[in-house]
């Protein structure tokens, strides 16, 4: 089947990533506007944050290291394989991490928003397949499917029944079925049907893990601060909080859409030997970050009251200044997201966890720090602090791989 161009692949990427962040967004502005108190806003958050944890385990890092398998060494089938076991483990951890850290009364809401994601994190592998055989237009076209009918079925099913619990399932009904679509385009490339060869499974799952396990961490610094803010403070705090600082997820969106479909290219570089290129395409991603960055700081510091007004009606307005430590803190969020992954495109496992896992340590206390110091606003600073820790430690990892790669006048 004909390969599109990587400018074409980046573009499909980019609309589809794009229109589903926005509704993803979207549905945390009508949780506000649709339901009776800031409480639902408040657990929807808690979800949320929850199941980034489970993302975490059950993506399992697997799609960088997939799309950077440029030999193909472990074939599609045993991709969507492990992918199941990945989920299971996941699901059974998060859970037990639920009843651990949560409030009882965003038990269900959790599960529910689990089981949702599950189905995103599947379908995750079969994206992995068309990036691998340049055909993201699939990926493309599946994300602003399952954005748009999971989006309208959340917010008719709270507008009629003000249960933030059914909503939810309404979002699993609507958007499961689109599994279909992308198991038919992903056959098309090559097959997927699950190759159980448990050797495989588990080489490929230890040669993961210390990036599973960082990553997570990673999560926890962000899923702990605002779930200290929650006990602190209460589900409200939390939901003004999440409101006002979701949005800004956006802007960390958009420094994804540029760096994911060049995981592949990276890992090109490297197994050419050509250190120049690789350098070359390295600094380009960062040029092309740091500029959606000052874009996002000019937007919101323009209409960041005023689109707050527009969307959440005033009684948000007086917490726009929340914007600003967001904006910084998701900045940092993202790139720490590239260098994790360009991390395992080079195959410095152990360097993604060792990086993470500072960042992790110095998150506990200077979450609660920061949060008892400065409110809502210390969810921000204590997340953007332990993240230039964790940049740190990850920028110097990434320098050492660099040197080690053979350039031109070495050959």
């Amino acid at each position: 089947m004909k390969q599109l161009s990587l400018k074409a692949n980046m573009l499909w990427n980019s609309f589809g990533s794009l229109f589903y962040s926005g509704c993803q967004w979207l549905v945390t502005v009508m949780v506000v506007r649709l339901s009776t108190s800031y409480e639902a806003a408040g657990i929807l958050a808690v979800a949320m944050a929850v199941s980034n944890v489970f993302a975490q385990i059950a993506l399992y890092r697997m799609r960088s290291f997939q799309v950077s398998d440029i030999h193909e060494e472990i074939s599609s089938g045993e991709y969507v394989a492990a992918r199941f076991v990945t989920i299971g483990i996941g699901f059974i951890i998060t859970c037990i991490y639920m009843v651990l850290t949560c409030s009882p009364s965003a038990f269900l809401a959790t599960i529910l928003y689990l089981i949702y994601r599950a189905g995103d994190i599947f379908i995750d592998v079969l994206h992995g397949v068309d990036q691998q055989h340049y055909r993201m237009d699939y990926c493309g076209k599946s994300m602003t499917m399952r954005a748009a009918v999971s989006t309208i079925g959340f917010c008719l099913v709270l507008k009629l029944t003000d249960s933030l619990e059914l909503a939810i399932a309404a979002m699993i009904i609507t958007t499961y079925p689109v599994i279909a679509y992308d198991v038919r385009c992903s056959s098309r490339l090559s097959s997927v049907k699950p190759e159980f060869d448990m050797n495989t499974i588990v080489s490929l799952l230890k040669c993961c893990l210390p990036a599973v396990i960082g990553m997570s961490l990673c999560s926890l610094v962000v899923s702990f601060a605002r779930q200290y803010l929650g006990s602190a403070q209460g589900d409200s705090s939390l939901g003004i909080y999440a409101s006002i600082c979701t949005p800004i997820v956006i802007i960390q969106a958009c420094a994804n859409y540029v760096y994911a479909p060049l995981l592949g290219v990276f890992a090109k570089d490297v197994d050419e030997h050509n250190r120049p290129l690789f350098i070359k395409h390295l600094l380009g991603v960062l040029a092309a970050l740091i500029g959606i960055f000052l874009m996002g700081a000019i937007a919101f510091s323009i209409f960041g009251d005023g689109f707050i007004g527009l969307i959440f009606g005033e009684r948000l307005v007086p917490y726009g200044y929340l914007m600003y430590a967001g904006l910084l803190c998701s900045s940092l969020t993202a790139c720490v997201a590239f260098l994790g992954d360009l991390l395992i495109a080079l195959r410095d496992m152990r360097g993604n966890l060792i990086a993470n896992v500072i960042g992790c340590i110095v998150s506990f206390p200077v979450s609660v720090a920061m949060v008892n110091a400065f409110d809502m606003n210390g969810v921000s600073y204590s997340t953007s602090i332990s993240y230039v820790v964790t940049l740190a430690v990850m920028a110097l990892r990434i320098a050492r791989s660099v040197r080690q790669i053979p350039g031109s006048d070495d050959e």
